[in-house]
């Protein structure tokens, strides 16, 4: 590890949190943590896109090529944030009174949380990349443009095949997204070298960041501390997300924190009505088909959920039912099933081949798929992967059910998150992703997508929860909430 390792990570780190800043200027409660986790992902993600321009004839050199276009954002973005936040005061809070055990519970959970981010540091540290799919197809392009110190473009096996060119690669992933290759370009030419360690740690600062995120916009959604650092807990100690870290090199918690932190600025802009963070859920869910194929699903999802929430109320009805209809009618039909963009020609099914078309190809051919469902049930509820969270999930539902029908901001990314649920449901039990089912493969990963904005719409439920207590003639105060009309 040398400097310009270490200002490798610090460049990117204060552009993304002073572009948060300048972007969303309000200093409601929990701020900080926000600017620092969403930061982290939009200096990654600024990264990435100015190393694929200013990098590709040296890739060697990426850091420092592309530290000279960052800079200008940086210059420019704290400028704005300045401006934007001269005056502005940090909101006060009353502190909440705990008793000896309660700050006993809450300091062994952040230890315990503390000593698993350790555990998984080390893990990072003195591993090499895991030889499964990060190995085999994350890694190849970004290693082999680090090793010709040059940019060479990836095509299908055939397209390979009939060219005679000899300047030209392929792999089983040639169609994924480059973002992370990016990424990782931008870490080793600080680290001077493929030194994988060093390469795979910034999977452990999106840990840390979508844990500081999701903490920050909580509070700025009306939790205390308390509860905020409980669910903090809650999300951290997935087991699952863990994996991801430790077993470095996937996009899928990339993922998972782009629309986690997507669906936590529309709630924000659904309760609070700030625009800033509505240009940020935009923003959120237009870099997801920049990380990973799946991202174009969650991305078409969570637009489609912004644009169904600015509807008027008598629209709403419309729409849902038009959609249900809709739903109906396909899905005996065969309904849809998604390709890769520029997959070609590729069966589906063993039976049916067709062309893709642009992102998604539609082809008619769904039928249950009874192997996939026990895998399935096996996977969320019996296997160590999610703690007790899908145990959880209808129990918390049945008690605060009200909540969904009094606040619209919470019901509406319920809805959402139905839609997405429904939509894992058909591909793993209705497609040929059943198999992905029954290996217990590809359903983690997807699922894992969701999961953060699942546990965020299960912590606003129980926001201010109160245990039942002995009737007294009053009723515990609520924290006031505006929804919009």
């Amino acid at each position: 590890m040398n400097l310009a390792y270490i200002l490798a990570w610090l460049l990117p780190l204060s552009t993304g949190i002073v572009v948060y800043m300048a972007a969303s200027p309000q200093r409601v409660r929990g701020w900080k943590s926000t600017c620092a986790g969403y930061g982290f992902l939009f200096g990654m993600l600024l990264v990435a896109a100015f190393a694929s321009i200013a990098a590709r004839d040296a890739v060697a050199q990426a850091w420092m090529n592309a530290s000279w276009c960052l800079l200008p954002v940086f210059v420019i973005a704290a400028a704005i944030a300045w401006r934007r936040r001269a005056g502005a005061s940090s909101p006060s809070e009353s502190s909440r009174v705990l008793s000896n055990w309660q700050c006993a519970g809450l300091a062994a959970m952040l230890a315990s949380l503390a000593v698993r981010g350790a555990i998984i540091a080390r893990e990072v540290w003195l591993r090499p990349l895991y030889p499964w799919d990060a190995w085999s197809a994350w890694a190849v392009k970004p290693k082999t443009w680090f090793l010709l110190d040059h940019y060479v473009p990836f095509v299908s096996m055939p397209d390979w095949l009939s060219s005679a060119q000899g300047d030209l690669y392929t792999e089983v992933a040639w169609h994924y997204p480059n973002a992370l290759a990016w990424i990782e370009l931008w870490f080793a030419s600080a680290a001077g070298g493929w030194i994988e360690p060093l390469i795979n740690l910034p999977w452990l600062g999106l840990w840390i960041a979508l844990l500081l995120g999701h903490y920050g916009q909580w509070r700025a959604l009306g939790m205390d501390r308390v509860r905020a650092l409980i669910f903090v807990y809650a999300l951290g100690s997935l087991p699952l997300l863990s994996v991801h870290v430790a077993l470095a090199g996937y996009a899928d918690l990339w993922v998972a924190t782009g629309f986690g932190f997507g669906v936590l600025a529309w709630m924000r802009w659904l309760q609070r009505r700030e625009r800033s963070q509505l240009w940020l859920a935009l923003l959120c869910a237009l870099i997801l088909p920049w990380l990973k194929m799946e991202g174009w699903i969650w991305a078409a999802c969570l637009l489609g959920a912004i644009g169904f929430g600015a509807l008027p109320s008598r629209w709403r009805w419309s729409v849902a039912i038009g959609g249900a209809v809709l739903f109906v009618v396909l899905f005996p039909l065969g309904g849809l099933r998604f390709l890769c963009i520029h997959a070609g020609v590729m069966n589906v099914d063993g039976s049916i081949a067709v062309p893709a078309i642009g992102p998604l190809a539609l082809v008619l051919n769904l039928h249950w798929r009874s192997g996939a469902a026990g895998g399935a049930v096996e996977t969320l509820f019996a296997q160590p992967n999610w703690h007790l969270l899908w145990w959880l999930t209808p129990a918390i539902l049945v008690w605060r059910w009200r909540e969904l029908i009094v606040h619209d901001w919470l019901r509406l990314p319920a809805l959402l998150l139905l839609v997405c649920a429904t939509l894992l449901l058909i591909l793993f039990l209705f497609t040929g992703a059943s198999a992905w089912a029954q290996s217990y493969t590809a359903i983690n990963r997807l699922v894992l997508q969701i999961v953060p904005a699942w546990v965020t719409v299960l912590a606003m439920l129980l926001r201010d929860a109160r245990w039942p207590e002995p009737a007294s003639g009053t009723v515990p105060a609520r924290a006031p909430h505006s929804d919009p009309a």
